[in-house]
């Protein structure tokens, strides 16, 4: 009979000391909240993901559609859009196709709005950023560097309200609208939404209110001082062309935008002679009183 299998004899830890066992009681208990940190964290992590999804899905689903409309469709939302904001039922407003505008009037509102409008994408990145600087010098949370292409996004899609939000908005439609119409399209739709003043939305409207003629025959120096109206147009409607009040910033801004037009060869050295001073008498022949 073979003999009884020998019993393992059990084996004893050696007990820790006293010290020791309680500073390894003190050890876990550090990693016991760091073990639900970590868990919380996780979670909180995976909510933000869905949350931060849910916000870009809602953001670009509600975005106004730049991509689908044919420029006709867009055409009669600028129309609709800007009758909608007319105060007074009477009053002029009428589209006019960028053939029938001037092109010393077309030259002269991109180089006082935007200089390298036919060069950039829809944003000019030089004066965002110059603006960015400006508003930190000064304190101010203005916005400004927008070109024509973000303005025109502006009149056509969102609400005159300024905010970041509504920034971030632009820009996107200004890139879709970029990437969809021509530059002489989106330059077409800007000027025909545009305001020139109280009422007076598109060049037609400018033309007709200011000097009492149609934008084909309009000249520089007229374009220009319609250009000085664009960045503010109710108050210089009633500085500019109310009171005949010609600050120094205007006429160094009006004599910018003519100079340009002399340097790249739209008019003459003769013609920006002729033009230069009409600004400080503020007083065209033709201009209704």
């Amino acid at each position: 009979m073979p003999p009884a299998p020998r019993k393992k004899k059990a084996s004893r830890k050696k007990p820790h000391h006293p010290l020791v066992e309680k500073l390894l009681a003190w050890l876990a208990v550090p990693w016991r909240w760091l073990n639900r940190l970590v868990y919380w964290l996780g979670w909180l992590t995976l909510g933000l993901i869905l949350l931060l999804s849910a916000g870009l899905f809602t953001f670009f689903y509600t975005l106004p559609d730049a991509v689908n409309p044919s420029f006709e469709e867009l055409q009669a939302q600028a129309e609709a859009r800007v009758k909608a904001r007319l105060e007074a039922p009477d009053a002029y407003y009428q589209w006019t196709p960028l053939r029938r505008v001037n092109r010393d009037l077309l030259y002269a509102v991109v180089l006082a709005e935007d200089a390298r409008f036919f060069e950039h994408r829809g944003l000019d990145y030089d004066a965002l950023l110059d603006a960015f600087i400006t508003n930190l010098r000064r304190g101010e949370t203005a916005f400004g560097g927008s070109t024509i292409s973000q303005q025109a996004v502006k009149n056509l899609f969102l609400t005159p309200r300024q905010s970041y939000f509504r920034k971030i908005q632009e820009a996107i439609l200004t890139r879709r609208l970029e990437n969809r119409l021509s530059k002489n399209q989106i330059l077409e739709l800007y000027l025909n939404l545009a305001e020139f003043g109280p009422d007076v939305y598109g060049v037609a409207a400018a033309g007709r209110h200011y000097f009492g003629k149609p934008p084909a025959a309009i000249n520089a120096a007229e374009g220009a001082y319609l250009a000085l109206m664009l960045p503010s147009p109710r108050r210089y409607h009633y500085t500019l062309f109310q009171n005949r009040n010609v600050t120094p910033g205007l006429q160094r801004k009006y004599q910018r935008i003519l100079q340009g037009m002399s340097h790249a060869n739209y008019i003459s050295r003769a013609q920006l002679n002729r033009y230069l001073p009409l600004i400080r008498r503020n007083d065209w022949p033709e201009r209704r009183p």
